[in-house]
């Protein structure tokens, strides 16, 4: 069964990645390329803190 795993920083959405098993944060950023310099850019942030990442798949 394929499911849609959504990536969350905090309250925005990252991006999703179809797939047929779980997966760790690492695995999923890789899995969209995953760009931190752009994504710190685009937010307007200076650091990330990657605890504060997480996998939604409802």
């Amino acid at each position: 069964m394929m499911i849609i795993m959504k990536i969350y920083y905090e309250d925005v959405l990252v991006g999703e990645v179809l797939t047929n098993r779980s997966m760790t944060v690492t695995e999923a950023l890789a899995a969209i390329g995953f760009d931190e310099e752009a994504f710190l850019t685009t937010q307007g942030w200076d650091d990330i803190d990657y605890n504060e990442f997480r996998l939604d798949n409802s």
